[in-house]
């Protein structure tokens, strides 16, 4: 069987919708992809309260679970400055099979931060253009996320497709306390079409790079290439907006390191085959 291309699966995802009529325009501060971010904010000084539940599940050779928690506070300084503050929880569990160990458990809390600036605004310019910065820390672990988000509306805006591209790197602390540094270099592309005032639907596409060194602040060389597909969905009502979504890990993974063991049958071995998302929000 001929693999699918990767330019053919982002055509898929700019093309949700096309084909269906017409409706009102988007609202301008949801947010209907759960792994991309849109340029559209909230007007200046609306607040907003969210709640993120989301679940991975499945690694070649393990029982693999993870569930991560996140509660944001979320204000808009200016129409185009927004900020947020995250508190989360993470909690995962992996039982390795081959060869058979003792099962590991590990949990943490943490907090985020969250600016996004945005340049260009996709109702009023050609495309929108933002940008996104998102320090995080917890006992165990730092992160620094940059993105970059571009948004493109067809249809009177009720059809919006979106590109991030994302620079993170990560120090994880081992049970010696060494630090150990990694990255991870995505590109996401989804759409979502607004089918009524209070209802679309979105189909999302992300390509995941793993690498070992910082992206950001040092050198990096590539270990893992991955790639997730799946659809979302979206209430934006009053007083809550609701986002669910699924994604599964697409047999096309590459293994640039060519070290053994981090390909199944196509599949990058340390990376969840199955992930789940929903997304509930609230303004104040």
């Amino acid at each position: 069987m001929k693999p699918i291309s990767i330019e053919t699966l982002a055509i898929c995802g700019l093309a949700v919708g096309i084909a269906a009529t017409p409706f009102q325009p988007a609202r301008g501060d949801d947010q209907p992809l759960l792994t991309l971010y849109t340029t559209d904010i909230g007007p200046s000084q609306e607040a907003e309260l969210e709640q993120w539940f989301k679940w991975k599940s499945g690694h070649a050779g393990k029982s693999f679970n993870e569930f991560e928690y996140r509660s944001e506070f979320e204000y808009s300084f200016t129409d185009d400055l927004q900020g947020s503050l995250y508190l989360n929880y993470d909690w995962a569990q992996t039982t390795p099979h081959s060869p058979a160990a003792p099962t590991e458990i590990e949990s943490f809390p943490g907090i985020s931060g969250e600016l996004i600036y945005r340049v260009m605004n996709s109702h009023f310019d050609p495309i929108g253009l933002a940008f996104y910065l998102e320090p995080s820390i917890s006992a165990h672990e730092r992160e620094l996320e940059f993105k970059i988000l571009a948004q493109k509306n067809f249809f009177h805006e009720t059809l919006r497709s979106v590109i991030n591209i994302n620079f993170e790197d990560r120090w994880e602390k081992d049970g010696i306390g060494h630090w150990n540094k990694d990255s991870a270099l995505e590109f996401d592309f989804g759409s979502a079409y607004e089918l009524t005032p209070e209802w679309s639907i979105g189909l999302e596409l992300d390509n995941e790079r793993g690498f070992d060194g910082l992206i950001i602040g040092g050198p990096a060389s590539e270990t893992a290439n991955t790639f997730f597909i799946g659809p979302t969905i979206q209430y934006a009502g009053e007083p809550l907006t609701v986002s669910f979504g699924v994604q599964t890990q697409l047999p096309l993974s590459s293994n640039p390191s060519g070290i053994p063991g981090v390909l199944r049958n196509g599949y990058t071995a340390d990376a969840e085959h199955f992930r789940m998302a929903l997304h509930i929000s609230t303004d104040l």
